[in-house]
């Protein structure tokens, strides 16, 4: 496997961590994925075969922006 490069002071989230933040469901995250619908979701900063990752600290950029 491939490491793939992160800032190092950065946090990765999955889509179970992201749904966990956010208080909705993990499944809730993904169809909001599966069908490109980013108005309660950021968008993805890497999408990995596992599945789509995302930064901490653009999910808290995302959040201040929606207030």
């Amino acid at each position: 496997m491939n490491p793939i490069d992160v800032p190092e002071s950065y946090e990765v989230l999955d889509a179970t961590a992201l749904a966990q933040r956010l208080g909705l469901a993990r499944d809730t995250v993904l169809a909001y994925l599966s069908r490109r619908n980013y108005k309660r979701i950021p968008r993805p900063n890497r999408k990995l075969a596992m599945g789509p990752v995302w930064y901490d600290v653009s999910v808290r950029q995302w959040e201040q922006e929606r207030g």
